[in-house]
């Protein structure tokens, strides 16, 4: 599990700068279902002024050599089943040799009691349908889900899925809220992303501030400070037209047309509280969870 999270405050760190980046990205040949060669996926990303990306091509860890971003090891492990999970961290610990016919929980355990990162992906993707609640509440241990997914937006389905996170969180599992473009063309590229705070640019950096939960996810609305002293809570915004707080389940505490909020966490009188803003058109940004206790 995501063991070295804050979750009281995982914006405790408030040093360093944003950088932008992408966990869920295929290319071709590596992944049957990708349409974009490596070099071309790269330069796209390069042009959309991403900092760092994940290759995660299905069953394969594809190397990425002397990348003008910073690049984290990656794969989409996949079951017969349907099940896929995202899997970062060292280029040796995401090879996927011989985990076809593993169990989920079995390959879950092994990335995270290795100190990689797992995510459950897409899911509100009705392939399957993938995943329902209970599924995602008794997976095996697991650090984070995709609350936004861009390649649904063209797939059956939803590509939110904060649905699930609040039944995840209000149900004792305390994982992050990830945002991924799962791009497959060129036109998925830059559809949702993560800002995650850093102190140097480097790879290593990146990982541990993911690990430590210190990002947000993003389809649109930039936040650029995020703090919790105490009770008070504030988040401002760039270009937010509405901010919601969100409460244990998804209940709704407080609403403000602005760009920033501030919100009294002695008030709550819940489990965690979150907060999500919303800019032009579809835009939005989801902070990760602060629990009083």
């Amino acid at each position: 599990m995501a063991d070295s999270v804050n979750w009281c405050n995982p914006y405790q760190s408030r040093e360093g700068e944003w950088l932008r980046g992408n966990l869920h990205t295929h290319t071709s040949p590596a992944s049957a279902c990708g349409q974009v060669p490596l070099d071309r996926m790269l330069d796209l990303y390069i042009r959309a002024g991403y900092d760092f990306l994940a290759i995660s091509d299905h069953m394969v860890c594809t190397p990425v050599v002397d990348a003008p971003l910073l690049c984290i090891p990656g794969v989409e492990w996949n079951s017969e089943q349907g099940e896929h999970a995202g899997l970062y961290g060292d280029g040796l610990l995401v090879q996927p040799d011989g985990w076809l016919d593993r169990a989920q929980s079995a390959v879950l355990a092994t990335v995270t009691e290795s100190g990689g990162f797992a995510v459950l992906n897409h899911p509100n993707w009705t392939y399957r349908p993938h995943y329902h609640r209970e599924e995602l509440l008794n997976a095996g241990p697991y650090n984070g889900v995709e609350i936004f997914n861009g390649v649904i937006k063209r797939l059956e389905g939803y590509e939110i899925a904060t649905d699930k996170w609040d039944y995840l969180l209000a149900h004792g599992r305390r994982v992050l809220g990830v945002a991924s473009d799962d791009a497959h063309i060129e036109d998925d590229v830059a559809q949702g992303w993560l800002m995650v705070r850093v102190v140097e640019r480097t790879p290593q950096a990146v990982f541990a501030a993911l690990k430590q939960g210190n990002f947000y996810a993003s389809s649109g609305v930039t936040m650029f400070d995020i703090r919790r002293e105490g009770d008070r809570l504030e988040v401002e915004t760039d270009d937010a037209q509405e901010i919601q707080v969100i409460g244990e389940g998804g209940r709704l505490l407080q609403t403000v047309r602005d760009h920033s909020v501030q919100f009294d966490l002695a008030t709550a009188e819940c489990v965690y509280v979150r907060v999500t803003a919303f800019g032009q058109g579809s835009a939005m940004a989801w902070t990760q969870p602060f629990f009083m206790r």
